[in-house]
């Protein structure tokens, strides 16, 4: 069963480092960019849940997919929303999407299947606390 989840926004600004010749950026640069979001995204849900137990968890993706539709160029900054959809225990499905800020231009659509691994106990993560609305 697939259970909505909040949406987490995460901002970055393009630095000219980040960009290929042409300044347009690279995609090993937007790939990064929405792993790190997916990280920022279980930090959030760990600030705002009781439970202490997500301060070692972190998404393993098994497989993911992205659709690239348009460029992002320096010196624009981009937003990247992430949402995490329970499938089962461990298991979530992450749909992201890169927004470039200057036209609210959605460029980038993700889709990640990943599990939660919990690193303390070297398994995956058996939800205790739900990620719905954190």
């Amino acid at each position: 069963m697939i259970k909505n989840t909040k949406i987490h926004l995460f901002e970055i600004s393009i630095a000219d480092h980040h960009c290929d010749g042409s300044g347009s950026l690279n995609l090993e640069n937007a790939q990064s960019f929405l792993d790190e979001a997916r990280t920022k995204a279980l930090r959030e849900i760990e600030l705002n849940s009781a439970s202490s137990d997500l301060a070692h968890i972190e998404p393993i993706v098994l497989w993911s997919e992205s659709d690239y539709r348009d460029r992002i160029h320096f010196p624009d900054s981009i937003l990247v929303q992430t949402e995490f959809r329970t499938i089962t225990n461990a298991r979530y499905r992450i749909i992201q999407k890169l927004i470039r800020k200057s036209d609210r231009k959605v460029v980038c659509n993700s889709n990640s299947f990943c599990i939660l691994f919990d690193s303390n106990r070297k398994r995956p993560w058996k939800q205790s606390v739900s990620l719905r609305a954190v």
